[in-house]
């Protein structure tokens, strides 16, 4: 039996499948209680080589192995004299140590991280996790349904795909609800989606609640954030919306360029109407606005990520900031 790689890098797009890949491999760290003395998290910016370092080369406590997970270093250690470290300590990574590389973009065959990876063969694990596209999510809401034990009628996947783009996690969401609807008796209709499917611009996918917070309503936007709530699971929930800020951020930086909505939708792979939303909204903020959001939710993730506080709460509290006048 070979041994396990020391190194995984994951890349691409789906946020929601590599979040998978790494509840897979930490999953097999054994007991949970055990599991958290045995891990550790880096991001950029934040990515000191010593830390990354003491934490890749320490023993394992009560089990076979560690994970380290780095997220950003493709673009953190882009200078000779930062990247040469971290390719030795790449080299040096301990077998008792899973090491995973996690960078949330594509990235190219002669990307530095990719060519590291093939020179060393069996030591490093490769995976990109792009976002379906087109007749891809069509495809892979199908998929999903049937692993979850149900059936979608291709209609009716088709229209849930046009309903929210390449978005993976939300068509979990919706998926999970239409299956408990349905009682896993029959196939999802296209009049099951209709009905229950959360409508983009309505208050799906937080367009209602962007919406109610670019118009300064405070109440209309904590509403909407309270029916989010109420049907979707919190911590998946959380991270939605912080991809939707990082969406319209992106958005902004193509329509700051002179880019329109069809520029939006090809750029961003997504269906044109969930462009037109997006552009229309990132067009009511200020580039400086978004980021300083995404920079709140990037603050709320690390305390959520140490049990300082809650997913719900977090968006409560980043609801009432935003509500409140400057």
């Amino acid at each position: 039996m070979s041994p396990s790689p020391s190194v995984y890098l994951f890349f691409g797009e789906d946020d929601a499948a590599i979040a998978a890949a790494i509840h897979t491999l930490q999953s097999k760290l054994g007991d949970p209680a055990n599991a958290e003395m045995n891990m550790a998290r880096f991001e950029a910016p934040g990515l000191p080589l010593d830390d990354i370092r003491g934490a890749a080369s320490a023993m394992p406590f009560l089990a076979d192995r560690r994970l380290v997970i780095v997220e950003g270093a493709g673009k953190s250690y882009t200078k000779t004299n930062t990247r040469a470290p971290f390719i030795t300590l790449l080299d040096e990574s301990p077998s008792s140590t899973a090491l995973v590389l996690v960078e949330k973009s594509e990235l190219a065959k002669n990307h530095w991280l990719r060519k590291w990876a093939k020179a060393a063969a069996d030591r490093a694990y490769v995976k990109e996790f792009a976002l379906p596209k087109g007749g891809q999510m069509v495809a892979w809401i199908q998929k999903k349904t049937k692993g979850l034990g149900g059936e979608i009628e291709p209609h009716a996947a088709s229209t849930l795909a046009g309903m929210l783009g390449s978005d993976t996690r939300a068509a979990s969401n919706e998926i999970d609800k239409l299956l408990a609807y349905t009682a896993y008796q029959r196939p999802i209709t296209n009049a099951d989606v209709a009905e229950l499917a959360l409508e983009i611009g309505e208050q799906g996918d937080f367009f209602g609640l962007i919406d109610a917070l670019s118009a300064g309503s405070g109440a209309k936007a904590m509403n909407a954030l309270r029916r989010l709530m109420a049907e979707r699971d919190h911590i998946a929930l959380y991270f939605g919306l912080v991809g939707h800020f990082r969406a319209l951020i992106q958005t902004r930086e193509i329509v700051d360029g002179g880019g329109n909505d069809k520029d939006v939708a090809k750029r961003l792979s997504m269906h044109p109407f969930r462009a037109q939303k997006l552009a229309g909204q990132a067009r009511r903020f200020k580039l400086p606005e978004l980021e300083a959001i995404y920079q709140r939710l990037a603050d709320y993730d690390q305390q959520i990520k140490i049990g300082l506080i809650e997913p719900g709460l977090a968006m409560d509290s980043l609801v009432a900031q935003l509500s409140t006048p400057a």
